[in-house]
């Protein structure tokens, strides 16, 4: 029975597939199309049965197959200007080849596909990270639950897999070191050495000694018998470059070549050496605007760049707040040999409404000052220190207070001061405040001002 014949019977079912079907028989000539084929190559039916498939499609793996009688799966083949992938496989007809059917799909619309299911599970993957508690540390490092950090915590485990340059952007105190010896610890140098140096707390008369050695005479008060750098103590593991911003130009100059020849050569020697150093760099200054303003070479920004990951300020992970300041508070409280303590409502109020503009260190410095001045085992608002309370919030909303440290209801009164005078009536103060109208009125009425005149 010819190939034709044989498909006769399933052609409402073939046709009605979005997939495309060619079938060709044991001479190679096209014997069935259906409808999707034309949708998906361009070409009627038509133009194609009835004619060899080297001359419709000269590179048609349909070809193959009628020669071996070996099926073939997921290959590639161009129709004119599109890309199929198709499975083909031989029919056989009393253990005799009769042809070969070839089932394909658009390629594009397979990435398609693709492209759309990874952005599906990058949505569920926001979504549960959003609903669900997730991980909120992983041995000593904090992580919290704000998508933000935990992206850069998951580009940082990614990061630690490979022999890459990483460079650790955030503000003062977010916590750049913790994430540089983070990468250091899940990475395969974790048996070598982690040297940090702060680029900006040295002199750069010293610095480039500091990081690449000097030899006996180099300088004067070079040490006797030459000095190895930094980069040489580092050799088999991990040198994080703190303040990279501060780097002055002609140490930048020095440092490209060592990350690019993998040697260095220290002050006042001639013969280089080999070092196997990984580089984290970390900064808290935008090196791009550096780099166009001349002052940071585009060359160097690039090498260190090569994996870029963004610690987020604390201002921006207020979800993680009462974590951090819990686990602040327990570290005071061993450190300082302490008995355990707790927060007061009212202190906790105040603390998660500052912004922190220290970030994770200025928390901890914080909580510590008040595990030592509390007396009673609650950390209340008189064991705060002021700047907790004389602050600017993001709405422009400036609390001012007299000399002294200032009560509760003096914290409460400066607030409405501040929102009378940067809102236009009291239905926005309500509203940013997140009160009702009556509330704001009765709090007006108790500190003498509801003033009239306002709506």
């Amino acid at each position: 029975m010819p190939l034709r014949d044989m498909l006769e019977p399933a052609r409402p079912l073939l046709d009605a597939l979005y997939d495309g079907v060619v079938a060709a028989d044991r001479a190679g000539i096209v014997v069935y199309v259906n409808r999707a084929n034309q949708r998906i190559t361009g070409l009627a039916p038509e133009e194609v049965v009835g004619r060899p498939v080297r001359e419709v499609v000269p590179g048609s793996h349909l070809l193959d197959v009628l020669a071996t009688g070996r099926e073939l799966v997921g290959v590639r083949t161009r129709v004119r200007d599109r890309e199929v992938i198709s499975n083909i496989v031989p029919i056989f007809q009393d253990g005799r080849l009769a042809g070969a059917v070839s089932v394909f799909r658009d390629i594009t619309e397979v990435l398609a596909l693709s492209r759309q299911l990874e952005e599906a599970r990058n949505t569920i993957d926001l979504l549960r990270s959003a609903t669900s508690p997730g991980p909120l540390a992983e041995g000593e490092v904090l992580i919290g639950r704000n998508p933000l950090a935990q992206r850069a915590f998951a580009a940082a485990r990614k990061a630690a897999g490979v022999d890459l340059p990483v460079l650790i952007e955030g503000e003062s105190g977010t916590g750049k070191e913790v994430m540089a010896r983070y990468i250091h610890r899940l990475s395969p140098r974790r048996d070598g050495p982690f040297i940090p140096v702060n680029c900006a707390a040295i002199p750069t008369n010293l610095l480039e000694s500091e990081l690449f050695g000097h030899e006996e005479g180099a300088f004067t008060g070079a040490r006797r018998g030459g000095r190895a750098g930094l980069f040489e103590m580092a050799d088999g593991g991990t040198l994080f470059l703190d303040e990279i911003g501060d780097l002055e130009l002609g140490l930048q100059a020095k440092l490209l070549r060592a990350l690019e020849s993998g040697e260095i050569r220290r002050v006042g020697g001639t013969r280089t050496r080999k070092v196997r150093v990984r580089i984290i760099s970390a900064t808290n200054r935008n090196l791009l605007e550096l780099v166009r303003q001349k002052q940071f070479r585009e060359d160097l920004y690039y090498r260190l760049r090569v994996i870029r990951i963004v610690i987020p300020p604390l201002r921006e992970r207020r979800e993680d707040l009462m974590f951090f300041l819990e686990h602040a508070r327990d570290q005071a409280c061993r450190r300082l040999d302490r008995p355990p303590v707790r927060f007061s409502r009212q202190a906790l109020r105040v603390l998660l409404a500052y912004p922190f503009p220290g970030n994770l260190r200025e928390l901890r410095n914080l909580v510590e000052q008040a595990v030592v001045m509390d007396e009673d085992g609650t950390i209340d608002v008189d064991d705060l220190p002021p700047e907790v309370f004389a602050q600017e919030d993001g709405s422009g909303l400036e609390l001012r207070f007299p000399l002294g440290f200032p009560t509760l209801a003096e914290v409460e009164r400066a607030l409405l001061e501040a929102g009378l005078r940067r809102f236009a009536t009291r239905s926005e103060l309500a509203a940013h405040l997140g009160v009702g109208r009556a509330t704001l009125y009765r709090k007006l009425a108790q500190y003498g001002l509801d003033q009239p005149g306002r709506g």
